[in-house]
């Protein structure tokens, strides 16, 4: 099995390379694989265009006190489901600290060890599921509430979350397995040659660097 324990895995994904390691990559304008303050930025604001009409609905609907509940399933899932079956495969993941860096779950405490095998298909079928009780979850209150207008500007938010976030996120981010990323697989297998841990461990889940799929 390769896994590697989260205090030394750093030290194998390029990306904790020195500066002057990356700076001739030609890997750099295609990826997002070191962590930048205006990549999380992006996402934050994209979701909000999400979560703030939402907010406001639940509570115009009369359903405000239920917002602890979606609060209470953000941070289990954010900081333990999907940061299981998600991001201890990501290589901002392997980092030695204990405090996730990346471009979207970032301040998850690490629970877990990185695991630098793909996603399995049960962990893609889960992640699915989560994002569905995250966005279905205020939907729900503010439709049995009659508030469609906040509905329809919700469901508008959500559309443009995920459209930002597969077109400018998932396009470029390192955690290829994610069933939303869109890296080319040239780019991938670009990056896995030069990550012989995630090459190996991938090559080993069923990953082949010649077929055009995995």
């Amino acid at each position: 099995m390769v896994q590697q324990d989260n205090h030394n895995a750093n030290a194998l994904i390029c990306m904790y390379n020195s500066e002057s390691k990356c700076s001739g990559c030609e890997l750099n304008e295609s990826l997002k694989c070191k962590f930048e303050k205006k990549h999380l930025r992006s996402f934050i604001l994209s979701f909000l265009i999400f979560a703030i009409p939402s907010v406001f609905g639940m509570i115009l609907s009369g359903y405000g006190w239920f917002l602890l509940g979606w609060i209470g399933f953000m941070l289990f899932f954010f900081n333990v489901w999907e940061s299981r079956i998600l991001c201890r495969h990501c290589p901002f993941y392997s980092e030695k600290e204990k405090i996730l860096h990346c471009i979207a779950n970032y301040g998850a405490y690490k629970l877990w060890n990185y695991d630098p095998k793909p996603m399995t298909s049960s962990e893609k079928a889960q992640l699915i599921i989560g994002f569905l009780i995250l966005a279905g979850y205020p939907l729900f209150f503010i439709f049995i509430g009659n508030q469609y207008l906040f509905l329809l500007i919700s469901i508008a938010g959500l559309g443009i979350f995920f459209g930002i976030l597969l077109f400018r996120t998932c396009s470029k981010c390192v955690n290829f397995s994610c069933p939303l990323n869109r890296v080319p697989k040239t780019i991938v297998n670009a990056y896995l040659k030069r990550n012989p841990v995630m090459k190996c461990a991938w090559e080993a889940a069923g990953y082949s660097m010649e077929k055009d799929e995995f």
